[in-house]
């Protein structure tokens, strides 16, 4: 692998990127940034000496020049414009590799987030995510009492009431079932602590 430093002028985006661009204000930009901010460039950008084509890392491109950076590390390939259309695709896409393991996500998720120091939002995930996966109750969670629920006529609703001193027992145990059915969504009460 070969890196280098190169000016973000001559880093040419690739025309026919097909990632849709992130703007200033939108959430990944700002999730993307803050990244950035906090770890700086770990995952170097992906340049194309044959053509001058950034071959992956444009939102991380965008957001550095937007900080104003002159120069950042690069991987430096060598490849024809069609081998480098597919490594775009490659490198951008969430079917490449694996999935999450649900389980050791939310446990390492839960680590994360109860560790002094450490900002779990720093993951990506936002407060509202984490709260969802780690059954964390929102704590400005109020039921309106006069609107009635539209509810999926395919979906069956369950009420679920855990005595308190079971709910670390039960939550592993919801955890686990709720790992293995993805499509099942689990709303926790705001008094729940």
């Amino acid at each position: 692998m070969h890196i280098e430093s190169l000016s973000v002028q001559q880093l040419k985006p690739a025309p026919y990127n097909p990632r849709l661009p992130l703007k200033p204000g939108d959430p990944g930009w700002e999730k993307l940034k803050r990244s950035l901010d906090e770890f700086d460039l770990v995952q170097p950008i992906i340049w194309n000496r044959r053509t001058g084509h950034v071959v992956a890392g444009h939102q991380r491109l965008e957001i550095l020049k937007d900080q104003g950076r002159r120069e950042v590390d690069c991987v430096i390939v060598d490849l024809s414009l069609e081998r480098e259309k597919a490594l775009n695709v490659t490198l951008n896409n969430a079917a490449v590799g694996s999935d999450w393991e649900p389980a050791k996500l939310v446990d390492l998720l839960g680590e994360l987030r109860e560790l002094p120091g450490v900002d779990a939002t720093l993951t990506g995930f936002d407060d509202q995510q984490l709260r969802d996966m780690l059954f964390v109750p929102d704590p400005d969670f109020a039921p309106a009492a006069d609107a009635p629920a539209e509810r999926d006529p395919e979906e069956v609703l369950v009420r679920l009431e855990v005595p308190r001193q079971d709910w670390d027992d039960v939550r592993s145990e919801l955890d686990e079932l709720l790992a293995a059915f993805p499509q099942i969504r689990l709303h926790v009460a705001a008094d729940v602590a």
